[in-house]
Parts: C-alpha cells; sequence; structure tokens
C-alpha cells in the first residue's frame, strides 16, 4: 500500500452508509481504502462481499489493519465497545457517524478521544452543521416568548425516533436557551423521504421556519473524506463536524 495517502477502514462496511462511504473512498486520489469491517462472526472472503477486499470481523481488526489507519464508523451504538478496544490496539483516529450511545458509551468515547483523534456527528452533511449554528444564534437572540418546535422526517425503515440528528439540534438548543425550554420534536416515518428536519419559531406576532432537506444520501456523505483528513492531521480530542467545516473554509481564504 501506498505510504503516502491515508489508510482508511470502513467500520460497519456491510450496512448501507457504509457501502457508499466504500465507493466514496474507493473513488477519491487522497486516500486508500485498507479494509472493510463487519460484527464478529459475520465475516466474507474475498470476493464474495468485495472484489478486492475481506469483510472481516470486528475482533479481527488489529490483527488484519494496518496501524495507525483511520476507522470511519457508521455502524450501530452495541458495537461501540469492541470498536473502541480495536481502534487502541491500532493507534486508529476514528470518523464516527453512528448515534444512539449511552451516557457511559459517550464517556467511553470521551476517554478514548484524550488518546486519539475523533471527529462524532449524528450527520456529515454540509447543512446540518450550518443549521445548528443559525440555531444557537437564534437561540442567544430571539426574546422569551418565542417556542420552537421540530419536526423530522425519514424513510419507513429508519429505525430511532426521533432521528440522532434531530436529538443533537434540540440538544443543542436547549443547551443555550435560558430557563427550562423543552424543544418538542414531532417524528415521520413516511415512504422513501431521505432526510428532513424543520424548526418552527413563532410567538403571537411573527413565525421563523428554517428546513434542512438532504435530496439524497449522498448529503451525508459530503463531510467524511474532511472529517479523515482532520483525523489523520490532528491530536487527540473530540471533535464535531463544525470544527471540520471551520478549519476548511479557513484554509480556503
Amino acid at each position: 500500500m501506498n505510504p503516502e495517502v491515508i489508510q482508511v477502514v470502513v467500520h460497519g462496511a456491510a450496512g448501507r452508509m457504509g457501502k457508499l462511504i466504500t465507493q466514496l473512498l474507493e473513488s477519491a486520489d487522497d486516500v486508500q481504502l485498507a479494509g472493510l469491517v463487519t460484527e464478529p462472526g459475520q465475516g466474507l472472503p474475498r470476493g464474495e462481499f468485495h472484489p478486492d477486499f475481506a469483510l472481516i470481523g470486528q475482533d479481527q481488526m488489529s490483527a488484519e489493519l494496518p496501524d495507525g489507519c483511520v476507522v470511519v464508523d457508521f455502524s450501530l451504538a452495541p458495537a461501540l465497545d469492541g470498536l473502541l478496544r480495536q481502534a487502541r490496539e491500532l493507534k486508529s483516529g476514528l470518523v464516527m457517524g453512528t448515534t444512539g450511545f449511552s451516557e457511559e458509551q459517550k464517556k467511553a468515547v470521551s476517554t478514548f478521544s484524550s488518546e486519539f483523534p475523533v471527529v462524532h456527528a449524528a450527520n456529515f452533511s454540509v447543512g446540518i452543521p450550518a443549521l445548528q449554528m443559525l440555531l444557537q444564534v437564534l437561540a442567544k437572540t430571539l426574546p422569551s416568548g418565542f417556542d420552537a418546535e421540530q419536526v423530522e422526517t425519514h424513510h419507513i425503515t429508519k429505525l430511532d425516533k426521533p432521528s440522532g440528528t434531530a436529538a443533537h439540534l434540540a440538544a443543542v438548543y436547549e443547551g443555550i436557551r435560558a430557563g427550562n425550554t423543552k424543544v418538542t420534536t414531532h417524528s415521520q416515518r413516511l415512504g422513501g423521504t431521505i432526510g428532513e428536519h424543520t424548526w418552527t419559531f413563532s410567538d403571537a406576532e411573527e413565525t421563523l421556519v428554517l428546513t434542512h432537506r438532504a435530496h439524497s444520501r449522498h448529503a451525508f456523505l459530503r463531510g467524511v473524506l474532511p472529517s479523515v483528513h482532520f483525523v489523520h492531521n490532528h491530536k487527540a480530542g473530540l471533535y464535531c463536524l463544525t470544527d471540520v467545516l471551520q478549519e476548511l473554509a479557513g484554509n480556503l481564504e
């Protein structure tokens, strides 16, 4: 493998997002796909899942993958403990899109990030961090009489309600807003809707509406490659996609 490019592993490679990320990495010039990982016992030999790579079980990561690779994780919360254990052995930074972690698991990620860089985001689109920044501004500036509600809509096969993104956005707004603000979130699971988050703010005189709408699942990939580079080039720490995009914007100035 070419040592000049970043070696990247997809954890959760058999899932819908994992397959898209694999395609993304294979089409990029400055990173190199180094491995595909699934749950223990569900591996497949080379040629059955991918023409060039075996699909290995999580428990094989430290034995089969290159040290110092960046691991992109789009899996499920129960896989976290094994992932952190294997990544620590590999001395790997993480780009994490998995949601639904318990408080104990969040602490485990925080502990891991004291040793290695981690970018964790509920959504890797460009628009969601922008929406989050707008929510932070509105939480600080709207008069106290304004109420806020959120409607999130996804495809019928999405299991979590509310979505991890919706829960994160609500927590950001509630954490800044004065008083005991609680944002009501309405969840809809309709047809093949990719993903939509709409916020409505209103008092007796005015209404403001903000919407982020993903047109395809590729929207959720836009922050992955910048995050891989960020993790590769940064020291240990727990970062969010806003950190990545702000640095990227700064480099373009």
